[in-house]
């Protein structure tokens, strides 16, 4: 029998918790795009030493081909949404799968460079820009684990079969 702990092949937390960490994403993405267009809206992060969250986004790192990376930070979470919709996690579909992976690992690509120019050109770190990098991360060693525990659902299917011919000898 098919554990009831999977939606064809997939953890049944493996949806809640990538949106869940998508939201935050989301939540910490904004804050950062909001205060990176309206200079009225300060960033609480402290100016001491390493830690400076003003130098890190007003450098000029903190745009790629003119776009601000807290803008593409955003869009990159909004569009995280659907490849962790539970209908998402439920498909059959490979490329879902493998799309959702191959997103997941653009994310953490674009991560190792901000935490590169953070380390080594700025010399700064912003700890809003660490939380949405932690979250990147936490996402993507979720959304592996959760795709390593799916199995595709014939071969749940053939496991209920086998299950049942072992019932079936055995009476």
């Amino acid at each position: 029998m098919v554990s009831s702990t999977r939606q064809s092949g997939a953890p049944v937390w493996a949806s809640p918790v990538c949106l869940v960490l998508t939201a935050i994403g989301i939540g910490l993405a904004t804050y950062l795009t909001i205060a990176h267009y309206d200079t009225h809206i300060p960033l609480v992060c402290a100016a001491k030493g390493a830690i400076d969250c003003e130098a890190v986004t007003t450098s000029p790192q903190s745009k790629v081909f003119g776009i601000p990376v807290a803008l593409l930070g955003l869009a990159y979470f909004v569009g995280m949404i659907p490849w962790h919709l539970p209908v998402a996690w439920r498909s059959a579909d490979p490329r879902i799968k493998f799309g959702r992976l191959l997103y997941g690992l653009s994310g953490i690509g674009f991560v190792c460079y901000l935490v590169y120019a953070e380390a080594v050109i700025i010399k700064k770190v912003c700890l809003w820009c660490t939380g949405v990098h932690i979250t990147t991360l936490v996402l993507f060693v979720v959304t592996v684990f959760a795709s390593a525990l799916a199995i595709p659902h014939d071969a749940a299917t053939d496991e209920d079969d086998d299950d049942d011919d072992l019932e079936d000898a055995d009476n």
